[in-house]
């Protein structure tokens, strides 16, 4: 018999470990979508997107567990068009959502930027880089010094093959900055750090032009998959404490 537990106890596990109340955010963390109120599986992802609602759909499960949700600001003011067919989708499909977005960012261990951190060997990490107010990011230590070109291979096999690379100013990387998403122009704070190279997901022109006019290396390793972290530990965490089957969806999105 399959295990199945209340909604309620799924997102008192999450609030509780996240500390969703802890961070101003344009997100709306937390259930932002409830089904009938019980539980037997989940399925994790980096955004609500309909092809992660179909997912569960297919899978058979009761909630999704997503970084980017549906409600951000005041997006949801008119459940119409797009907005529509994903709530509805939600809704017939007895399918709850839960988003977290800068406290799953922030979480010292299974944030997307801790996970991220330690699958490139970080060590001494220390939280840095505030937004909102709140530090998000991480900075850290190799056991090792490594040239700037055996560090990029390392973001390729740990995080995904298709970087971008930065390779202004120093040539040999020991301290490393890191912020998941869409935080090119933190490249001003990891400067002021004076970290060896700073990582985080979507570049952008003005991200550029800073880390050029700065001499500070940056390596860009996709918004997605930077932020893939924190939804895979999430899944882990969920089984291990409530024993329920959950699923991360990874759609390995080139963005």
């Amino acid at each position: 018999m399959k295990n199945v537990i209340a909604l309620d106890r799924l997102v008192g596990l999450l609030d509780s470990t996240l500390k969703r109340e802890s961070f101003r955010d344009d997100s709306h963390n937390g259930l932002q979508v409830a089904n009938s109120g019980r539980v037997a599986r989940v399925v994790t992802g980096v955004d609500a997107s309909l092809r992660l609602l179909e997912t569960a759909a297919g899978l058979g499960a009761q909630c999704v567990v997503c970084h980017h949700g549906l409600s951000w600001g005041d997006s949801l003011a008119r459940i119409v068009g797009l907005n529509h067919r994903l709530v509805s989708f939600a809704l017939a499909h007895d399918i709850a959502v839960y988003a977290s977005h800068l406290p799953l960012d922030a979480h010292p261990r299974y944030g997307n930027n801790a996970q991220l951190a330690r699958a490139l060997g970080l060590t001494r990490l220390k939280s840095a880089f505030p937004y909102h107010g709140t530090p998000i990011g991480w900075v850290g230590s190799l056991a090792e010094p490594l040239a700037f070109d055996a560090f990029c291979d390392r973001v390729r096999r740990a995080v995904t093959p298709a970087i971008r690379a930065l390779d202004f100013g120093r040539k040999t990387v020991r301290t490393v900055g890191v912020v998941s998403g869409g935080a090119a122009d933190m490249a001003a704070a990891a400067n002021e750090l004076g970290v060896d190279v700073f990582l985080t997901g979507e570049p952008s022109l003005q991200g550029y032009i800073l880390a050029e006019n700065l001499g500070q290396p940056v390596i860009y390793a996709g918004h997605y998959a930077t932020e893939t972290f924190g939804v895979r530990a999430l899944a882990g965490l969920i089984t291990r404490r409530l024993g329920l089957p959950a699923t991360f969806a990874d759609f390995s999105l080139p963005f």
